[in-house]
């Protein structure tokens, strides 16, 4: 039975995460499902697409992601259905997928329109209850892509990261996660550790760089390889978002000799 993952800017207060999860339940009640996360900043596309670019490999071939970050819930915005690399990815069509698709090597895309397979009664305002979930539910079950709608043309995008090469590099802010970790648009690179590189964010300059947290001596601003293969700029027991007063988008400079 394929893994549903669910991804969510619906906070954990409220009961919308679990009217999907009695939704999926109710059609498939042998769905296994996991909480890949419910605090996406809520309406941040952007974050989204980076959790669900740093996640989705971990999980089974057949997984089923469901992806309601959704400020277009209502309008004539249209539900994607994607076939990327043997897992299945449903969207809004507002970029969400972008990080993933720009990696895939197989790409199918469906339009989620046949109403076969949404509630009875859809709400203008919660399709995550209403569409989202009975579709992952009846794939769960065996529906196949192409009976969700026609096919769609998702555009080719290009990878959000960038390899470290000599000279001037531009990046930017990607994620900023719980501990004030800032993880940048650029890949880790071994020749960081050489401490001649320069990352600039905004008048803050950082020319030191560690393989790990634990490793950084003191309390200053760092490199640090990150655990999704990015340059973070982190601070050892401290947050670096904090003291950078950091946003997801911030640009960024790295001079590499």
């Amino acid at each position: 039975m394929p893994v549903v993952v669910l991804l969510t800017d619906f906070g954990v207060s409220d009961y919308y995460v679990g009217v999907m999860k009695g939704v999926i339940a109710a059609i498939n009640p042998l769905a296994r499902v996991v909480d890949l996360t419910h605090l996406v900043e809520p309406q941040n596309v952007r974050e989204a697409s980076f959790i669900l670019w740093a996640s989705y490999s971990f999980f089974p071939d057949d997984s089923i992601f469901v992806s309601v970050i959704d400020p277009g819930v209502g309008s004539d915005r249209k539900i994607i259905c994607g076939r990327l690399d043997g897992r299945l990815f449903i969207a809004p069509d507002n970029a969400l997928l972008d990080y993933v698709v720009a990696e895939a090597r197989e790409v199918e895309f469906h339009e989620v329109s046949n109403r076969k397979f949404f509630a009875r009664g859809v709400s203008n305002t919660f399709h995550g209850r209403d569409i989202f979930a009975p579709v992952a539910a009846h794939l769960s079950r065996g529906a196949a892509i192409h009976e969700l709608g026609e096919r769609f043309r998702y555009p080719r995008v290009e990878k959000f990261y960038s390899g470290i090469s000599k000279g001037m590099n531009f990046g930017r802010v990607v994620y900023i996660d719980h501990f004030g970790n800032i993880l940048t648009s650029f890949l880790w690179n071994d020749e960081l550790l050489n401490g001649r590189s320069t990352l600039s964010a905004g008048k803050r300059r950082i020319s030191k760089y560690y393989c790990s947290y634990s490793a950084a001596p003191g309390k200053g601003l760092i490199g640090v390889n990150g655990s999704s293969g990015l340059l973070e700029i982190s601070v050892n027991r401290g947050s670096a978002a904090r003291i950078l007063r950091s946003k997801v988008g911030n640009k960024l400079t790295l001079r590499h000799p």
